[in-house]
């Protein structure tokens, strides 16, 4: 059962510090879902990125207009 623990927290240390530029729309938008989903943003940030790198985030279709 130890194991399983240190195995998790090695997992989901975040050990590493980046700094990313947003548009002022997409970090409101981002924030306002973070606050939707209970979370800080800073952490929904940091699950969507983890979901797109393990190749789980799935994207929805785009519907197009025929105009």
């Amino acid at each position: 059962m130890q194991t399983l623990r240190e195995a998790a927290r090695a997992t989901g240390q975040k050990d590493q510090r980046i700094n990313i530029r947003l548009s002022s729309g997409d970090l409101q938008a981002i924030r306002t879902r973070a606050l939707q989903e209970g979370v800080p943003y800073q952490t929904l940030i940091s699950r969507v990125l983890h979901k797109y790198v393990s190749g789980n985030l799935q994207e929805q279709p785009t519907i197009k207009s025929a105009f």
